[in-house]
């Protein structure tokens, strides 16, 4: 899985090239930042929806579900603390509990170490 670029905090520095060869911008020293601005809020809104997602009953469910099939045990290393549900491939939200094969239980240190 490929590594999120927040673009919020400057993490765009080493792609700035690739986003000005693969965007057609008609001045491009003067729409760069437009750009980049836009991507940005458009990610902290998806974050915000995404946060309030996980905080729905819906998502409690899946996760009690998820936390029980594997008798709250991280599926990587065995661990029983820190128990979060990682999704290995998203699907459409509110359908996870159809797609359970696309969720895993880990622990906080596995998960991050999904993420990096």
């Amino acid at each position: 899985m490929g590594k999120h670029i927040n673009y919020r905090n400057g993490e765009w520095a080493d792609k700035l090239w690739n986003f000005r060869e693969s965007e057609f911008l008609d001045d491009p020293d003067d729409d760069i930042h437009f750009q980049l601005a836009n991507k940005a809020e458009n990610a902290a809104m998806r974050q915000e929806s995404y946060d309030s997602y996980i905080d729905s009953d819906y998502w409690s469910k899946v996760r009690l579900k998820a936390l029980a099939f594997v008798n709250c045990k991280c599926q990587k290393c065995g661990s029983g603390s820190k128990l979060q549900v990682h999704h290995k491939y998203y699907c459409q939200r509110y359908t996870e509990l159809e797609n359970m094969h696309l969720l895993e239980v880990l622990c906080d240190d596995c998960h991050k170490s999904e993420h990096s």
